[in-house]
C-alpha cells in the first residue's frame, strides 16, 4: 500500500505536470511519522522505486484519472469502483460532485485505510475481497447513470482462470459498464520477478501476465468488448529532466508491451 502512495507524493511534486495529488503528499507525511520504526523498510522501499517506477506509478495515475474524467463527461452522474483500493487518493481528484465512489480492498486494508481516509456519504468502503461478488450488491448500480470500475495494478497477482471468472461475473451484473486497468505480458512478469528477488523481497506471487488483449480478454467471455488497449507510456509527452535511462526503459517497455492498459466495455447479451 504504501509503496505507490510514496511514488504517487514524491514524483507528483517533482513532475506535476503529470499529476498532481497534494492529498498523498500528505497522507504519507502522516503515515511515515506514525510507522517511525519502519524507517529501514522505508529506505528499502525508496531504493527500489527508482525513476522508472516511481514514474510508471504516476503515469497510472494519471491515465487512470483521464479515463475516468472522459467517462464522467458522459456520464456525470456515474458510479466509481476503485478495485484494490489501498491508499489510493484518486476520489480526492476526481470528484464533480455528483458521483457515487466506491473504495474496495480486502478487510483489513479497508480498516487500516478508514484511519487515515474516512468515508463520505458519496466515498464508500467496502472491505471484501474482488473474488467476493457479494460487493456487487454493495454498489449502486443505476444503468442509465453508468458504472466505471478500475484496478491499477492488481489483477497479475491471480490466475487468469479466476480472472476471467470476475469478468464473466461483472459483465452479466454491470451490463454497459467499462473497466480500466493495467496489466504486465509474460515478459513483464519475469522483470517484476527479478526485480523483487534482486531486494530480497518476499512473499508476493505473481501469476498472470496478459498476451494480445483484444483475443484473449473475449475468449473469456463474449460480452467484454475491448474498447482500448496501449502502451503504458505510450500517450504521455516526453521530458528532456528524465533519466536517459529512464527515457530507454520507457520506449524498450512499450515496444516490447511490458505493461498495457486495457479499457473494456461489457456489452448487453442479446
Amino acid at each position: 500500500m504504501v509503496g505507490p502512495l510514496w511514488a504517487r507524493a514524491k514524483y507528483s511534486q517533482l513532475y506535476p505536470e503529470i499529476l498532481s495529488d497534494a492529498q498523498a503528499v500528505k497522507l504519507f507525511e502522516k503515515v511515515k511519522t506514525r510507522h517511525w520504526e519502519a524507517e529501514a523498510e522505508f529506505t528499502k522501499m525508496e531504493e527500489l522505486i527508482d525513476e522508472f517506477y516511481g514514474l510508471t506509478f504516476l503515469i497510472r495515475a494519471s491515465t487512470i484519472d483521464e479515463t475516468i474524467k472522459e467517462f464522467l463527461s458522459r456520464h456525470p452522474e456515474a458510479t466509481i469502483v476503485n478495485i484494490g483500493c489501498g491508499l489510493d487518493t484518486t476520489f480526492s481528484r476526481i470528484d464533480n460532485g455528483q458521483i457515487r465512489w466506491y473504495d474496495l480492498d480486502l478487510p483489513d486494508v479497508v480498516q487500516y485505510r478508514r484511519q487515515w481516509l474516512p468515508e463520505t456519504p458519496r466515498n464508500l468502503t467496502i472491505g471484501k475481497s474482488v473474488f467476493d461478488y457479494s460487493w456487487f450488491e454493495d454498489v449502486q448500480f443505476r444503468p442509465r447513470k453508468g458504472i466505471f470500475c478500475f484496478a491499477g495494478g492488481l489483477f497479475h497477482y491471480f490466475s487468469e482462470s479466476k480472472v476471467a471468472a470476475l469478468f464473466q461475473a461483472m459483465a452479466r451484473t454491470f451490463p454497459s459498464g467499462e473497466l480500466f486497468f493495467d496489466m504486465p505480458s509474460n515478459l513483464g512478469l519475469r522483470i517484476l520477478k527479478r526485480r523483487f528477488k534482486s531486494y530480497d523481497i518476499e512473499g508476493i506471487d505473481i501469476k498472470f501476465g496478459l498476451g494480445n488483449a483484444r483475443k484473449q480478454i473475449p475468449s473469456w467471455t463474449k460480452r467484454a468488448k475491448v474498447l482500448d488497449w496501449f502502451p503504458m507510456f505510450s500517450r504521455v509527452p516526453w521530458n528532456p529532466r528524465w533519466k536517459w535511462k529512464t527515457r530507454m526503459m520507457m520506449r524498450l517497455s512499450d515496444w516490447l508491451k511490458v505493461v498495457t492498459f486495457v479499457h473494456i466495455k461489457f456489452q448487453i447479451e442479446q
